[in-house]
């Protein structure tokens, strides 16, 4: 559906919002806390608050396999409901995208889990979940992105998005 144009690679490798070092405690009182990547569903989880909904794909850094344990751990998060998507590297696919979009909404915890790469989840999570939304992402070798849904935040993901290629 979107398929990332190589001139924005560098763009859309800088956070969208602060980087932290570890997960906020104020997590725990939120309406809906969003995780994209492996790493970061596991920490939150850890933290003592179960995200409602989680994307993953079972690797960290596009290549490197987890751990038997934490393949289990992330196994047990968000388990309520779980859907399988494919979906390329610096793209987001229908596929993708109708799964956070048939999540956003709902009260029941769901793990997508992706064949593929979800490292443009964040975009589809930007434009699709409800305001107020916490969103956490993994900022690779720095920390914890985290971001508090808003219409600034939708509006710069949908800006994203329409410059993207569409398939």
């Amino acid at each position: 559906m979107y398929r990332m144009l190589p001139a924005m690679s560098a763009e859309l490798s800088q956070p969208l919002g602060p980087v932290l070092k570890t997960v906020p405690t104020s997590l725990r009182e939120s309406q809906c806390v969003v995780t994209v990547g492996d790493r970061t569903t596991l920490a939150v989880a850890e933290s003592g608050c179960e995200p409602h909904l989680a994307i993953v794909d079972f690797k960290t850094h596009r290549h490197q396999q987890l751990s038997a344990d934490e393949r289990q751990a992330l196994a047990r998060i968000c388990a309520d409901r779980v859907l399988r998507v494919r979906n390329p590297a610096g793209g987001v696919t229908r596929e993708l995208w109708d799964a956070v979009a048939s999540t956003a909404e709902q009260r029941t915890r769901t793990r997508i889990e992706v064949d593929g790469e979800e490292d443009l989840a964040t975009l589809a999570v930007l434009a699709l979940c409800p305001d107020d939304s916490q969103v956490l992402y993994g900022q690779p070798g720095e920390g914890l992105v985290h971001l508090t849904l808003g219409p600034e935040l939708r509006q710069r993901a949908r800006t994203f998005l329409d410059r993207m290629k569409e398939n």
